[in-house]
This record gives structure tokens, C-alpha cells and sequence, in this order.
């Protein structure tokens, strides 16, 4: 497993540089070339010294108290979910996703068959698709067949043409594996490094996104037939953990 301290150290900066002064009510200066705020910035709303700051961001230094983490997490305006995965890497604890049982994988492809008018599939933390339906194998962008896996097909250069709201669907599925998928997952790591050449994906896994609007109405260009608009909502399958 990855040092924990580590990658505490790159969650912060990398919200760091997402928050902007306005956000938390500082001036712009008119020549300010930092991304974000400032190191010193942030010790000063979450009242810490600006040096032990600076030792979080490093990964040097024991486990910041929850006191720690929950002023940290309001100086980076973090929202429930982001703060929940802030405690999480904190704390170095990453549950191992459970193996559903057998009974239970089958029920969910029985029930994936009934719905005939609406593609559905049922995808693991690490967004690989263990179960779908006829209709969402057979979907017209690219398909998505048991086997396949969801962030690696939106990084398909077809699905960047077609996909109208590419940008943020693509960044709120990036935000959910992270928050999902055990970092210390093989196949996590698998996924990354196949996606580490394409410079979109480096641009929006940097930013360290953990929350985002899973539920989206997009538009698909498809050839000969036009825009297709569509509802996406995502569910937790209870019965099916991880």
C-alpha cells in the first residue's frame, strides 16, 4: 500500500491548487502567479503553523489529529465526501472491497435482463463492468459488455468526439474511482499507468477529485442519426459490495 502520509501530501496540494482566494474571501493581487492559495494561506484559516503545514504536504510527520483534519477540511472547503476521503488516507485504513456472493451476482444479471428499454450494467469500485444488460452491450458508442471498464472507455478518442459533455462526465467518474477504489489495487494502478500518456487524464486525476454529480442528462453525437440525449443515474448495489 502506498505510503499513507504520501498521499495525504498530494491530496492537499493538489486541493490547494483547486481552491481559489475568492473562494475563502482573500484578494486577488493583481501579478498573483500561485494556482491556488498559498501554503501559508491555508495554515493561517485552519489556524496551524505554516511549518507543519509544509510537513503534511512533504508526507513527513506522524498523523494529523481530527482536529487537524477537520480544520484542514474546512480551510480547503471540502465537501462531505472529500472529507470523508481526507480522514480515510489520513488514517491509512483502505477497507479490501468484499467478493459478492455468487447468489447475489446472479440475481443482479437476472434483473438486468428485464429491463429491456434501458441499457444497464453493474460496474466494481475499480469501474470495471462485471454485469450488463442486452441493450447496454449492444449501446451504439462503443458498448458496454461485461469485461470492459468505463473510465478506460471514456478516455477513447471516439468518445471524446461524441460525447458532448465529456469534460465534467469524465471528471465526476475520475472523482468516484477515486473515492471508490482501494489505492493499493492492482487493477487501480493497471488503469492509471495504460491512461499516464494521455495528457487529459493527467490534467483532471491531478486535481484530486473525490465528489462529483454521478446523475447527468448528456448528449451523444451519433453519425446519421443526430444528438441523443439521455438520463445516467448510478445506483449502489447493496447487495454487491465493492
Amino acid at each position: 500500500m502506498a505510503d499513507g502520509s504520501l498521499v495525504l501530501g498530494e491530496f492537499l496540494r493538489a486541493r490547494r491548487n483547486v481552491c481559489q482566494p475568492e473562494d475563502v474571501g482573500i484578494h486577488r493581487e493583481p501579478r498573483r502567479r500561485v494556482p491556488g492559495l498559498r501554503r501559508d494561506e491555508v495554515a493561517r484559516i485552519a489556524g496551524i503553523s505554516a511549518e507543519y503545514y509544509l510537513r503534511l504536504e512533504q508526507g513527513r510527520g506522524s498523523r494529523p489529529s481530527d482536529q487537524v483534519l477537520d480544520a484542514l477540511a474546512r480551510a480547503l472547503l471540502l465537501d462531505a465526501d472529500s472529507r470523508q476521503y481526507l480522514f480515510r488516507i489520513a488514517s491509512g485504513e483502505v477497507p479490501s472491497p468484499l467478493v459478492p456472493a455468487a447468489e447475489s451476482a446472479d440475481r443482479i444479471a437476472r434483473l438486468l435482463g428485464h429491463w429491456t428499454h434501458t441499457p444497464a450494467y453493474v460496474a466494481d469500485s475499480n469501474r470495471d463492468i462485471v454485469a450488463s444488460n442486452p441493450l447496454a452491450t449492444a449501446f451504439g458508442y462503443g458498448g458496454l459488455a461485461a469485461g470492459s471498464n468505463v473510465v478506460l472507455d471514456l478516455f477513447d478518442p471516439r468518445m471524446k468526439r461524441i460525447l458532448v459533455e465529456w469534460e465534467p462526465m469524465t471528471r465526476s467518474a475520475l472523482a468516484s474511482l477515486r473515492r471508490d477504489a482501494d489505492p493499493s489495487s492492482p487493477r487501480l494502478g493497471q488503469i492509471i499507468d495504460e491512461l499516464s500518456a494521455d495528457a487529459d487524464f493527467v490534467r483532471l486525476w491531478a486535481r484530486h477529485d473525490v465528489s462529483g454529480s454521478e446523475d447527468a442528462s448528456i448528449h451523444v453525437l451519433l453519425e446519421e442519426v443526430g444528438a441523443i440525449e439521455m438520463e445516467v443515474q448510478n445506483f449502489t448495489v447493496r447487495s454487491m459490495p465493492g
